[in-house]
């Protein structure tokens, strides 16, 4: 293993209970994380997420295999090597879990005697830290005269003013609203970078997927790599879509990972352009919201992959049609954000070109006029 990765995971299992109610909950989890690396570790519930990451903080010790975080080997290890680690970790919480009693400059302060800072040192990186998550202006306040995703800044500053390098966040969205969950891990990818920290985190929300330098999935205890996740998904994708409309379910596939393509084409994907692809996918397919949802989410992942596709999806036959709106379609998704980008051009004329688009619209019109001289 190598001593400058932070985070290394090999042939870890664990479980809970004893002799006939033993049940296993991880199987052979192997994996590393590199400094400066945003991970977003899915799955169902009960599928291990939050084991894992107990485990990774510290907050229990491993049973088998080997889980060395910082240089701390965590297999069996002592309450005192345990407390050690934690001390070296910043954790985001689901909730902000701030003292009601205490400012915002309190709160953030308490990890600081945790890390033994004192004095100058503890207060300019408090100030500093509430200034990185635009909170400069509220740090006497209490907690209950901010808002829901003003708190949970403050626990991220509370997360990072010790700069550890290594950074757990547990469904740091889920009490958020769609644009505060954006904000929020927007600004723990900022600063981990900034900083150089690992981070890991754990979600549901399919929606900030494209923040993740990797995805990791947990499902029954075992890890599976995006490709596998992407070709289940895919197949029943087609599955669902070939119910719909046998004949067209290939198309609406093949067009919806197009469209996915032209929205990740300059590495960020906003609202407007899920929006727009919601509403194009709604219009072609009248699909109910959540299989529109599904699907785009799927053609998200896949974009991440450009891998694990399911043997049915094949390049399509367009006609003019077909064509043209395919064109246009690839072209609402680049404009759905008030802007075009380079990148966005790009990614168009590289699918254009995958399914011969230009060409076919122009074999067809020159098929036409042919068609009108006679």
């Amino acid at each position: 293993m190598d001593a400058t990765t932070p985070i290394q995971l090999e042939d870890v299992c664990y479980s809970y209970g004893k002799g006939a109610l033993k049940k296993q909950i991880l199987f052979d989890i192997t994996t590393q994380i590199e400094s400066g690396q945003v991970v977003i570790l899915t799955g169902p519930s009960g599928s291990g997420k939050t084991t894992l990451l107990t485990l990774i903080g510290a907050l229990r010790s491993a049973q088998r295999g080997s889980v060395r975080v910082l240089g701390h080997e965590l297999l069996n290890a002592s309450e005192r090597s345990l407390i050690k680690a934690r001390r070296q970790i910043g954790y985001i919480f689901q909730s902000h879990n701030l003292l009601d009693s205490l400012t915002i400059h309190q709160n953030v302060q308490m990890a600081t005697k945790l890390a033994n800072l004192r004095g100058q040192e503890a207060k300019q990186r408090i100030s500093s830290v509430l200034e990185r998550v635009g909170l400069g202006e509220h740090e006497h306040k209490y907690p209950r005269e901010l808002s829901g995703g003003q708190k949970q800044r403050a626990g991220i500053a509370r997360a990072l003013v010790s700069r550890p390098q290594v950074i757990l966040a547990d469904e740091p969205t889920a009490s958020l609203d769609k644009q505060s969950g954006r904000d929020v891990v927007e600004l723990i990818q900022d600063l981990a970078r900034e900083d150089g920290s690992a981070v890991i985190l754990v979600t549901h929300d399919n929606r900030i997927l494209d923040i993740a330098d990797r995805i990791l999935h947990l499902e029954d205890g075992h890890m599976k790599s995006i490709g596998e996740v992407v070709s289940e998904g895919t197949s029943r994708m087609l599955n669902l879509l070939e119910k719909h409309d046998p004949q067209t379910a290939n198309y609406l596939a093949t067009f919806s990972f197009a469209l996915a393509r032209i929205a990740y084409a300059d590495g960020i994907v906003h609202d407007s352009e899920r929006d727009e692809m919601r509403r194009i996918l709604h219009e072609v397919a009248q699909l109910q919201s959540s299989e529109v949802d599904f699907i785009m989410e799927l053609s998200m992942m896949l974009k991440r992959t450009r891998s694990g596709v399911d043997e049915r999806l094949n390049k399509p036959a367009l006609d003019e049609r077909r064509a043209e709106h395919f064109l246009d379609s690839m072209y609402a998704i680049a404009r759905a954000d008030g802007k075009v980008t380079g990148e966005e051009v790009e990614e168009i004329d590289e699918i254009a070109a995958e399914f011969n688009l230009f060409e076919e619209i122009h074999n067809s019109k020159k098929d036409g006029e042919s068609h009108d001289e006679h």
